[in-house]
């Protein structure tokens, strides 16, 4: 082979190198050509996809949180309400249970209760904002146990008047009134959940049937830090006699204005005085209207006591 033939082989050979690196050149900027707009297209697609769900997870979180601020906001009125109705409620109890010191005061005590009457007392006395004290004995049953609850969620005061009211049985012995005492207690304890603080002798501190002298048991209820409260006016609703609602008020009355500033009213709410239930709309408005201040039995209430305790006794 001449060596223009080796020469001109040699220039083919280049030749179709450049064409061969001219179409790889060519080749590789049709595919960037193609790719780049389609790989563009779908980092804009992934990113735009990425925003929406973004978008979506705000729209979401800002839909939670107006949910969220529109509960609160609900909850914070029924709050503002219950607030209001428990500072109305606490205005009234203050109203009931104040003393004004130019008044006379008046307490509407009941005895041997509960029965069905302690409701329609009960409703009486929020019918017309006053408050009252029940000397209660123990009474069995659902219903029963529900009274004693409502006197103390009324604000009412919740009282002693011994756990069974036999004379025989509470004064055969100082031991067996100790008992009848403390049963008594546990019981009203057990029914309502507050120890009662005040006590009602059967048949008052000056009655003549105890087998135990009164000054033992006033010395024993001393000594429990228990207050005794007798009374010192009644409307007669125990007489044995029967008298009309109407009656039963202006006896109540009459024995209101005889006892002075400081005036404790026996009254009873067992199952058969039904008329003292019926009219005790009637006495709290001639009370209030005579100008009383009527009060449910606390620690700063004077006692008003039959026999006194003697030491020496």
């Amino acid at each position: 082979m001449t060596r223009n033939e080796m020469v001109r082989r040699a220039r083919a050979r280049e030749q179709r190198r450049r064409i061969v690196r001219a179409r790889r050149i060519v080749f590789s900027v049709i595919v960037a050509i193609i790719l780049i707009p389609l790989v563009y297209s779908c980092y804009s697609h992934f990113k735009m996809k990425k925003l929406k769900q973004d978008i979506s997870s705000l729209e979401k979180q800002l839909k939670d949180s107006e949910t969220n601020q529109k509960s609160l906001q609900e909850q914070l009125e029924q709050i503002e309400k219950e607030l209001k109705k428990k500072e109305s409620q606490l205005k009234k109890q203050a109203e009931a249970t104040t003393d004004h010191p130019e008044k006379p005061n008046v307490y509407l005590t009941f005895d041997d209760g509960p029965s069905q009457n302690t409701d329609h007392i009960l409703d009486t006395l929020k019918e017309y904002n006053v408050r009252a004290t029940f000397f209660c004995l123990a009474r069995e049953g659902e219903e029963n146990t529900a009274r004693y609850q409502r006197i103390v969620q009324e604000g009412h005061t919740l009282a002693m008047h011994s756990y069974s009211h036999i004379y025989s049985t509470i004064y055969a012995n100082l031991d067996a009134f100790k008992e009848d005492v403390n049963k008594i207690s546990d019981f009203l304890y057990d029914a309502a959940g507050v120890r009662p603080e005040f006590y009602r002798f059967p048949g008052g501190s000056s009655n003549t049937v105890s087998e135990v002298p009164m000054s033992k048991c006033i010395q024993y209820v001393n000594k429990k830090g228990i207050t005794y409260f007798d009374w010192n006016a009644q409307n007669d609703d125990a007489t044995g006699k029967t008298y009309t609602p109407s009656q039963l008020t202006s006896r109540a009355m009459r024995s209101v204005k005889a006892a002075g500033e400081n005036v404790v009213l026996l009254m009873h709410d067992e199952k058969t005085k039904t008329a003292t239930a019926e009219s005790l709309p009637e006495l709290i408005r001639r009370l209030k209207s005579a100008d009383y201040d009527i009060l449910p039995i606390t620690t700063r209430t004077q006692p008003v006591q039959h026999v006194k305790f003697n030491p020496a006794g």
